[in-house]
């Protein structure tokens, strides 16, 4: 399983075993059916083994979860240093990308990784109050965590602070405080993420309509802040590709974009939505954007190379080749009547793109798929499962020739997070099945 995840996606997880106990951690509110996998450390030949696999024009990313593999500390593994010193002998070029909540950050292992070169850090904070901190993740060495972000700006080593928001129990100036302390110590970037607990989770840990103030907090950051701040999952209300923000001394921020300018145009051409901005971005090589601002026109240019980073950050939407994808598959299977299955958090993005990109008169009846099998305030595709997606398609009475469902639910081997497969929702003589 984790070979396969190397090769497919450049993770690689090294440990299962962690040294905090966060009380929004997801792994203690799963269903008794989900099926997850701890692994202990993983030795280097095995190490050698998944970079052989891997993509060496991507960053290789380290202590992050992976379809049913748990991740915990990557800094817990007892040969980290030898696994990082690996990957960079065996690929020198990719940038690599770490995933850890600081505890272990000691000046001796920031300034390895400054040594190491090319590395980037996603420090999962959660507070800047190591009071705060020991409340919310049970942390023992919570000072050494909040200096760790001390220690990654004097070292130049390059960092996003991550925050999972939980205003009702730690207060909303904490929050405020937390991304001021990381601007203020020279995170690229900031996320802020939304919890979302199944119903199995402790009542105390459930706050309803958080969303909503979330956002209005974030916007007010943004005005008064210079790093990109970020909510996950974000508010989706149209398609307009508006910049979230703007990493400083980024080729973007030279070219004097600034955060809540509307990308218009890359290359002279319309941009339909803001994961199409970021890819054509992305893509170019010093492309000239048209940008809307308050009403006029500007002309700026991104000087950069094909596949730099320009430093822009946007909310994700929709990907215009999700929805070519789509009408391909309509057209392949010749389908008069598709049902199209959604997520909750999906629902309004895709519905938005079929409308905005429609390449086909044939009826795509969208639908919302709830989250039934984890309840709660679960709302992600990843989390959908055979169960949920057939309350669906019983629900459309048969009424179609073509099925499409979210692939993100499902590993390769076609199996949902309990182990049942898609092939499930195929009946014997219906219509037919797509995963995409």
């Amino acid at each position: 399983m984790m070979l396969e995840n190397a090769a497919l996606s450049n993770i690689l997880p090294v440990i299962s075993t962690c040294n905090v106990q966060c009380r929004f951690c997801s792994h203690g509110q799963n269903p008794l059916q989900v099926e997850t996998e701890r692994m202990p450390p993983i030795s280097l030949d095995l190490v050698g083994q998944a970079l052989s696999l891997m993509d060496s024009r991507k960053p290789v990313v380290v202590g992050e979860s992976v379809t049913r593999l748990m991740e915990g500390e990557p800094f817990l593994h007892p040969e980290i240093r030898q696994i990082l010193l690996l990957i960079r002998k065996e690929l020198p070029l990719s940038p690599l990308r770490i995933t850890t909540n600081g505890t272990l950050l000691d000046r001796e292992t920031v300034k390895f990784l400054y040594d190491l070169g090319r590395v980037e850090i996603c420090l999962s904070l959660n507070s800047a109050d190591a009071g705060v901190r020991r409340m919310m993740m049970g942390d023992c060495r919570a000072e050494a965590a909040v200096n760790s972000a001390r220690l990654l700006s004097e070292y130049a080593v390059s960092y996003h602070g991550s925050i999972v928001a939980m205003p009702h129990l730690t207060g909303w100036e904490d929050l405020s405080r937390t991304v001021e302390f990381l601007d203020g110590y020279g995170a690229r970037t900031v996320r802020i993420l939304t919890p979302g607990y199944t119903s199995l989770a402790p009542p105390e840990l459930m706050a309803e309509n958080i969303r909503e103030r979330l956002h209005a907090v974030v916007s007010h950051l943004r005005i008064k802040l210079r790093v990109p701040v970020t909510v996950e999952p974000p508010l989706i209300e149209h398609l307009n590709a508006a910049v979230t923000g703007v990493m400083v001394g980024s080729p973007a921020h030279r070219a004097g974009i600034m955060t809540g300018d509307v990308i218009d145009r890359v290359g002279g051409n319309p941009v339909l939505s803001r994961v199409d901005a970021f890819k054509r971005v992305l893509a170019g090589e010093s492309p000239p954007v048209e940008v809307l601002r308050q009403g006029k026109r500007h002309f700026l240019t991104i000087v950069k190379d094909k596949q730099q980073s320009s430093g822009l950050v946007f909310d994700y939407d929709i990907d215009p080749c999700t929805v070519k994808e789509i009408y391909r598959a309509v057209r392949r299977r010749r389908a008069d009547r598709t049902l199209l299955i959604a997520s909750e958090l999906g629902y309004p993005a895709l519905k938005m793109g079929l409308e905005k990109m429609r390449e086909d008169s044939r009826e795509i009846n969208l639908v919302m798929a709830k989250n039934s099998f984890f309840g709660g305030s679960i709302g992600c595709a990843g989390l959908l499962t055979v169960e949920d997606m057939m309350e669906v398609v019983a629900g459309c009475g048969g009424k179609t020739d073509l099925i499409i469902i979210p692939s993100i639910a499902f590993d390769k081997r076609g199996r949902d997070l309990t182990g049942r497969s898609y092939l499930q929702l195929k009946p014997e003589k219906g219509p037919e099945l797509e995963v995409i």
